[in-house]
């Protein structure tokens, strides 16, 4: 698997063998780590021979998006960028590198003007990639077939699970009311979002008419109709999807937007001009299945959060993990953990 760009492939053989001349040796064990996620830049390295594995950081676990082999090169990107290391370099066996010292090749570049400015197109492809893969949500905006995200909580909350006494909170007395309010919300009124927190009673919501803020409601006023009648106008799901595209729009076009580096207009672009809504029947679908998840035995859900926008559903449990699926995924993970322990 190789995914990378290099500048050096760019370069003439005379000018790789003369920038060869500045390296020193370095040798690693398999496993042994070249430079970690977050060092400051102080080389760039030639793989002599063995293999490295690039990784980075996601939510705790370690994704590796390069292998690279002999006669690869890797590090030099982040010289140009001014920024910390992007990802870590572990030898994925016995390897043997070239070490070029950043001052030394930053020198050797300034004397070579059509390389510097290749550069720059090559970083804007780099921060394009990397800016997909560290998103925990990549899929924002599109359907994000088999998406689930694990995020561990507070580990003592984690250990106290099954010893902690669960007790009824005032949603519990109301929840399948509620839940009828919140498919009139996200269906036939102006809410693209809503949050619940089933432990204590409150909900968020956010509206298309007022879409940079969050209002807060106590979920016991939501199951009043002259409530929703006062506070949130009805809309038709389609005209909510026509005015988010049109937003959308709107910004795309905004001059600021327009001096964004490319790679940041591409990414979104890309994501909203083919931009669809989660559909009715998934949201309703989701909302559904909420009371069988407050109901699991020992591991019920505390707080939930869903989307018209993002196929994105959150949900938190009382071991204070949380877990981000698709509405497909959704389906695999009741099966999972409310389905399978009925049974």
């Amino acid at each position: 698997m190789k995914n990378h760009y290099s500048i050096i492939d760019n370069l003439s053989n005379l000018d790789i063998q003369e920038i060869k001349g500045q390296a020193s040796k370095r040798r690693l064990k398999k496993g042994g780590t070249v430079f970690s996620e977050g060092d400051r830049v102080d080389a760039f390295y030639i793989i002599e021979s063995g293999q490295v594995s690039i990784v980075i950081d996601k939510c705790g676990k370690k994704e590796e998006i390069s292998i690279l082999g002999a006669g690869d090169y890797f590090g030099e990107m982040a010289i140009f960028s001014q920024h910390k290391r992007t990802a870590s370099a572990i030898a994925a066996e016995d390897a043997v590198l070239l070490s070029i010292e950043k001052n030394a090749f930053l020198e050797f570049l300034s004397s070579h003007p059509k390389i510097s400015s290749k550069i720059h197109q090559l970083l804007a492809q780099r921060n394009e990639e990397l800016i997909l893969k560290e998103n925990i949500l990549n899929t924002v905006g599109i359907q994000g077939n088999n998406l689930h995200v694990s995020i561990k909580g507070d580990p003592s909350l984690r250990e106290t699970t099954f010893t902690r006494e669960r007790y009824t909170s005032v949603i519990d007395k109301f929840l399948p009311q509620l839940v009828q309010s919140l498919e009139e919300l996200l269906i036939n009124r102006c809410v693209y979002r809503i949050f619940v927190g089933l432990n204590n009673g409150e909900v968020r919501t956010s509206s298309v008419f007022d879409p940079f803020c969050e209002e807060i409601h106590t979920a016991d006023k939501l199951v009043d109709d002259g409530y929703l009648d006062r506070h949130f106008p009805k809309m038709a799901y389609l005209e909510k999807e026509k005015l988010i595209k049109g937003v959308y729009g709107f910004i795309s076009d905004d001059p600021h937007f327009n001096q964004l580096p490319d790679y940041w207009k591409n990414i979104f672009k890309r994501v909203y001009d083919h931009w669809q809504p989660v559909t009715k029947e998934e949201l309703i679908s989701v909302l559904r299945k909420l009371q069988d998840l407050r109901d699991i035995q020992d591991f019920y859900l505390r707080n939930f959060g869903v989307s018209m926008i993002q196929d994105a559903i959150r949900m938190q449990f009382n071991c204070d993990g949380t877990h981000i699926v698709s509405a497909k995924d959704y389906k695999r993970f009741l099966a999972e953990n409310v389905e399978g322990t009925s049974s």
